[in-house]
């Protein structure tokens, strides 16, 4: 079997000599075919060039440049769409979540003949501004969506050839991962994963908030609906006041 890891580069050239030797390493003790696929998202430093100087030693690593930052979910999904392997393993490359789960999705996966493992965080990390934010984020969402998905769900996932080809279907211009990995359907397990944390997130609020709204947009028609509705609303209820005034007017002389 082939085992594809795919993972994206936004200021990670600290993170990558140990992600690389700890991913090959649990790579290795499934397979000798192997693809790690970076995807650069305009990072800002040298992550590419520490990249490129590692696949000097290492022809199945491969690197995607994108043109500029088109952001996390967009990069996720471009990297995807190039992997060629039996199984693909998705991972962020900051090492808050272990390389080495993949054993632990892999045996999941085949004791329970699923077509996807993904990881959940067992307590949220970060201070209780953050903690605030993301269960706000989880609650809204699952509020307007058809399809709810569990609080606190990560981007490690293991997933098999058939899911991913379903999943690169999906061309939608505004993307939210967490949405469109549940809307593809097939058999999907979560596992609880004790996920680290560093100060230095590049997850600011703002972008949280962005994400939301691209997320409840892109994965759902329930907001429209409820415009829909509250638009006639007002306009039932601006007709009935102008109705009142009107007979007002002409029945009543000495309101003018």
């Amino acid at each position: 079997m082939k085992i594809s890891v795919v993972t994206t580069l936004y200021k990670s050239e600290r993170f990558l000599e140990e992600f690389y030797k700890r991913i090959l390493k649990t790579v290795l003790e499934f397979t000798n075919e192997y693809e790690l696929i970076f995807v650069n998202d305009g990072s800002p430093d040298f992550s590419d060039r520490k990249i490129l100087s590692i696949r000097k030693n290492d022809a199945n690593v491969k690197l995607i440049q994108l043109s500029r930052n088109f952001g996390h979910h967009k990069a996720v999904m471009t990297g995807l769409r190039y992997a060629s392997g039996d199984y693909i393993y998705l991972l962020d490359v900051d090492l808050e979540e272990p390389p080495e789960l993949l054993k632990e999705f892999y045996n999941v996966l085949i004791d329970g003949n699923a077509d996807v493992v993904y990881g959940v965080q067992k307590k949220r990390k970060g201070k209780y501004f953050e903690k605030i934010t993301g269960k706000f984020f989880y609650k809204v969402f699952n509020l307007m969506s058809e399809i709810p998905i569990k609080e606190n769900i990560l981007m490690a996932r293991l997933m098999k050839r058939r899911y991913v080809d379903a999943l690169k279907e999906y061309h939608e211009k505004e993307l939210f991962l967490g949405g469109v990995f549940a809307m593809v359907g097939y058999h999907q397990v979560s596992i609880d994963v004790d996920k680290g944390s560093r100060p230095d997130t590049t997850y600011t609020f703002r972008k949280k908030m962005s994400l939301l709204v691209n997320a409840i947009t892109a994965t759902s028609n329930r907001l429209l609906i409820y415009v829909f509705y509250l638009g006639l609303i007002i306009s039932f209820t601006s007709f009935v006041g102008l109705l009142y005034f009107v007979i007002r007017a002409i029945f009543y002389k000495d309101y003018l």
